[in-house]
């Protein structure tokens, strides 16, 4: 009887102790919250954050994500440029509305006549590939050169054998969704190497042996882990994007082709043949509907940020960046 409870004492502060660890990481990871500013427009209110000084790169977030997902070109405000992100609806502090990707723009041009800026480079990674296309297309007045960045641009399908899987049940369940973010945290600063491998067994379409050596190129240098931990923490909690996301998830699967036939500005492709989740059909769709592009195929699929070609990646952004004539 004595031992009985003597463990019942004990799995009850173990699970205190759990409880109390999940509300302070919950409150901590929540925090983005607070950062940035909501601008009220006549469309509704909005997320944003600007950074730096200089010509604006507009950059549209993956899903899920939010403001805090700028980290992806935040080195770019020491190369003399400002970086604004805005959280789409039912993202952080956008309250949800069921806007199409043509409506979103529109909402975009609203801020910046609030913000007085002019014109932008939109840059379109993953899931905001639609509406980084949508703007420059509906406002070339607007756009100063474009930048995609595995950006859905054409017909999008859910990676096979994805519905089964943790980062799946992670982002479309709902109750746990909190749980299992917290869970993810965790398991990619604890285990990065299995982490990791599960994920690019989802999101890329390379064999066992490249996925191995991915996986050690990343667990070995410290900028890509924490690149992929950044991921995991602007991912999280969920219960904060899972709004966004489940609109995210039914605009992009309604998608047929975007328009583009009003893009006439220099654009920077990044693409990967090996990417499972924004697939190489995307890329031919632009190659083969712009006029004035440059293609820059990568290594390591959606993940192609930590990849082989990840110096590159930088480098070719200045580059490409410091070829316009801003005006």
């Amino acid at each position: 009887m004595l031992i009985s409870t003597i463990i019942s004492i004990i799995l009850l502060a173990i699970i205190i102790a759990i409880r109390i660890r999940f509300v302070i990481w919950k409150k901590s990871a929540s925090k983005v919250m607070g950062e940035g500013d909501i601008m009220d427009l006549p469309s509704g209110k909005i997320h944003y954050r600007l950074l730096g000084s200089g010509p604006v790169l507009f950059f549209m977030h993956g899903g899920p994500g939010g403001i805090d997902q700028d980290y992806f070109i935040k080195y770019l405000v020491k190369e003399g440029y400002s970086i604004l992100t805005v959280s789409r609806p039912g993202y952080l502090q956008t309250p949800f509305q069921a806007l199409s990707y043509e409506e979103q723009t529109d909402q975009y041009v609203e801020l910046l006549d609030k913000l007085n800026i002019k014109k932008v480079v939109p840059i379109g990674a993953s899931a905001g590939g639609p509406l980084a296309l949508n703007l420059a297309n509906k406002y070339p007045e607007r756009t100063q050169a474009l930048i995609m960045e595995a950006g859905i641009s054409t017909v999008y399908d859910i990676p096979a054998g994805a519905e089964d899987s943790f980062w799946m049940k992670l982002f479309l369940s709902d109750g746990i969704q909190d749980v299992l973010s917290w869970i993810s945290t965790i398991m990619v600063k604890a285990a990065f190497k299995i982490t990791f491998r599960s994920i690019l067994n989802l999101e890329t379409l390379l064999n066992k042996e490249e996925i191995e050596k991915f996986t050690n190129l990343a667990a070995a240098d410290d900028v890509r882990r924490d690149w992929v931990v950044n991921l995991m923490n602007v991912t999280s909690p969920m219960s904060i994007r899972k709004a966004g996301l489940d609109h995210d998830v039914e605009l992009m699967t309604s998608i047929e082709n975007i328009p583009v036939d009003n893009i006439h500005v220099k654009t920077l492709l990044f693409y990967s043949r090996d990417d499972n989740d924004v697939k190489w059909l995307n890329a031919e769709y632009l190659t083969s509907n712009l006029a004035d592009y440059q293609l820059i195929e990568t290594h390591g699929g959606h993940f192609m940020w930590v990849g082989e070609d990840m110096e590159k990646i930088k480098r070719k952004r200045v580059e490409f960046l410091k070829s316009i004539n801003f005006d």
